[in-house]
């Protein structure tokens, strides 16, 4: 009899194993749909600002004008937006891979000509010298030219550079205070010495 008893009470276990089993299966198989990868949408980070820049390209390039390009665009597209630039284009001397500004006007000199001073092209906006009126482009100006503002070393005027470049182009002057260790105070000495694409 205890014989029998075994028998079947690893009769029941193999059956009851079987049963949960075949439950747990039915499950998955019902929940699958949950088990699909989650999308994850990331809100346009655009929204509330302007979902493109706005530029004005002439001089020696095919089609001068006013043309619509994503804010991360380089001077590069915004030339081939124009169609390219004529047989006459004298490229020597440009950053085509720095980031556009928006309202920027881009003028492409020809042969022995200089980009005129309202160029973003120009030798006073990419970085030499200040802007007309003695400010400074946080978002046009070389590490040496940033460093001679006062609180900018040559470690935060990279760092202001860095942060144009691979986090986004300053929209405001008072932006710059996102970039690590320039504070309120360091701000405030130089806010009246600076400028955002045109933003005084």
């Amino acid at each position: 009899m205890p014989e029998l008893t075994a028998r079947n009470l690893a009769f029941i276990v193999l059956v009851a194993a079987t049963v949960a089993a075949v439950l747990a299966a039915v499950v998955l198989l019902a929940r699958q749909d949950d088990n699909a990868p989650i999308r994850i949408i990331a809100p346009n980070s655009l929204q509330g600002a302007e979902a493109k820049f706005f530029v004005y390209v002439n001089g020696a390039v095919n089609n001068p004008g006013v043309y619509s390009l994503d804010p991360n665009s380089r001077i590069t597209d915004a030339l081939d937006a124009a169609g390219g630039v004529t047989s006459e284009a004298n490229l020597d001397g440009l950053n085509l891979a720095l980031r556009i500004n928006n309202q920027a006007q881009y003028y492409v000199p020809k042969m022995g000509e200089t980009p005129p001073a309202s160029s973003s092209l120009s030798p006073a906006s990419t970085g030499s010298v200040a802007l007309p009126g003695g400010l400074i482009d946080l978002n046009l100006a070389s590490v040496e030219l940033l460093d001679t503002l006062p609180g900018i070393g040559p470690a935060l005027a990279q760092a202001i550079v860095a942060y144009r470049e691979n986090v986004h182009p300053f929209r405001s002057i008072a932006e710059v205070q996102e970039v690590p260790r320039i504070g309120p105070v360091t701000y405030q000495n130089m806010r009246d010495l600076i400028t955002v694409s045109g933003v005084r």
